[in-house]
């Protein structure tokens, strides 16, 4: 039978895939950490400083290889499933190019980075993994709604990459060898990838197609999310680069520290968007009530959780990095306290980016990103060198509002008034209780402050939200005056 579009998913199968999303990505993020908190453990801050400085530049060599194509092509599967095998042979084949082509840029980079061997030959051997980054099929997965082969496949790459790493890194471990463990990680996934493609899923695998009439076509659609995707990482990883080049001591390994911890915490407001992209790409065949009634319920869920973990993350950050990373990076904390406020803010600009990536205006994305990664390089140049690693925080802090601000506006201009005030106002209120409460009681008891500020949140998000999340898990409640969450359209 032909696969036909259908509208976007119900709420519990988000919230089903969204599970398994999570299950997968958290397995493997605990997996990431172990391994880098081992690394950090074993290495200290300066030799820790260049791993950190090493998949920072790798970044800028990894997202070419993609160019958009993963988030292109889950959309257009997603809207025209009939076209799926035909677009899995010709978008890895053009994935397989891009990587040759990225691979040699890299080689030329190296050749003139001003760097210790042992740094090069590390960067050099990072960039043999970006072979297998076309075979990496996620993105196929993702079209399908298929999320559980998804967190498996992180899973796998992640469960790899430590078992190798605790069975042989200890100290004065090379690092090169790193590099060859990550390769070892990537081939591994590569291959899961395609068994699942091949026999779980029942497509036929046939050989990447390199050059085609078509393939210039996908690049044209593609490379305005896959150039935002490069100006993403301009914003977020500009300046760890930069603080490696100028301050390559313990400073660049605190952040990198603070930074990693952010990303990983930030990894599951990504996998929220990658799980909601299908349902908001079929809400671009529909009406544009079936977007608001997705995405409305959407923003005031995302603000009551991003404005409690941002606070709460803010008063255990010493505690954090420490418990984490070790003594050594005690002091670390002050970056660690301002990226956090990043997570909140990606949360909500999250919705307005991938509205413009399904609704096809990744021209509107691109501009958007491409100012915030300005705004980002700028403010760098500005205060890394006085200020370092919380010079770095703060410049990605305002990269990221800015970006908010610009994702926001463009929505509202070329797709639907979708409101951001409204969906924050209780959250904000709630949360401005919970800190009176607590900085008013803390010098009496910090215990008692923390869990009476608690109550004052989650006592706050019940009330508004209560009926709403009742109604989600079909708990029988008799509050009728809040409307259900297939309601909240005219909110």
């Amino acid at each position: 039978m032909t696969p036909v579009a259908t509208g976007p998913a119900e709420p519990r199968r988000l919230a089903v895939n969204f599970a398994f999303l999570t299950a997968g990505e958290f397995g493997a993020k605990l997996l990431t950490f172990a391994s880098f908190t081992y690394l950090a453990r074993t290495l200290g801050p300066v030799s820790y400083g260049a791993i950190e400085f090493t998949l920072a530049l790798m970044v800028f060599f990894t997202l070419p290889t993609d160019l958009g194509l993963g988030a292109y092509g889950a959309r257009e599967i997603a809207r025209h499933p009939a076209d799926a095998s035909r677009l899995l042979r010709e978008l890895t084949g053009l994935r397989l190019l891009l990587s040759f082509c990225s691979m040699l840029l890299l080689g030329v980079f190296i050749l003139f980075l001003h760097k210790s061997p042992e740094q090069k030959a590390l960067l050099a051997v990072y960039g043999l993994s970006l072979l297998g980054t076309p075979y990496l099929l996620q993105w196929f997965f993702q079209a399908h709604d298929q999320m559980r082969w998804v967190g498996a496949a992180s899973i796998v790459r992640q469960s790899g990459f430590a078992l190798l790493l605790f069975a042989a890194c200890r100290r004065g471990f090379p690092l090169i060898a790193i590099g060859l463990i990550e390769c070892a990680a990537v081939v591994s996934t590569a291959i899961f990838c395609i068994y699942i493609v091949t026999r779980r899923m029942a497509y036929p695998w046939q050989r990447p197609r390199l050059w085609s009439a078509g393939l210039l076509r996908h690049v044209w659609h593609a490379s305005p999310i896959g150039l935002s995707e490069l100006a993403w990482a301009f914003m977020w990883y500009f300046c760890t680069v930069l603080l490696g080049f100028l301050s390559p001591d313990q400073s660049l390994g605190w952040f990198g520290a603070s930074h990693r911890t952010v990303m990983a915490l930030h990894t599951f407001v990504s996998l929220y968007f990658y799980n909601l992209l299908p349902s908001i790409s079929r809400c671009a065949e529909l009406p544009e009530t079936n977007l608001l009634e997705l995405i409305n319920p959407s923003l005031r869920f995302t603000a009551w959780i991003g404005l409690c973990a941002a606070p709460l993350l803010t008063i255990l950050a010493p505690k954090v990095l420490t418990l984490i990373y070790g003594p050594s990076f005690h002091d670390g904390w002050p970056p660690f306290v301002v990226l956090v406020w990043i997570l909140p803010v990606a949360m909500l600009s999250g919705h307005y980016r991938y509205i413009l990536i399904a609704y096809n205006h990744q021209n509107w994305l691109l501009r958007s990103t491409v100012i915030a990664a300005g705004v980002a390089v700028a403010m760098a140049f500005a205060l890394v060198p006085r200020y370092k690693g919380l010079g770095a925080a703060c410049a990605l802090l305002v990269a990221n509002v800015v970006n908010l601000a610009l994702a926001y506006f463009w929505v509202r201009k070329s797709v639907v008034d979708l409101p951001l005030l409204r969906p924050l106002s209780a959250p904000l209120a709630a949360i401005g209780l919970a800190m009176l409460c607590f900085l008013g009681l803390m010098r009496w008891n910090l215990q008692i402050s923390g869990f009476l500020a608690a109550v004052i949140y989650i006592g706050a998000f019940l009330r508004f939200e209560g009926a709403r999340l009742a109604s989600f898990l079909q708990i029988p409640l008799r509050v009728e005056t809040v409307p259900t969450l297939n309601n909240s359209a005219s909110d």
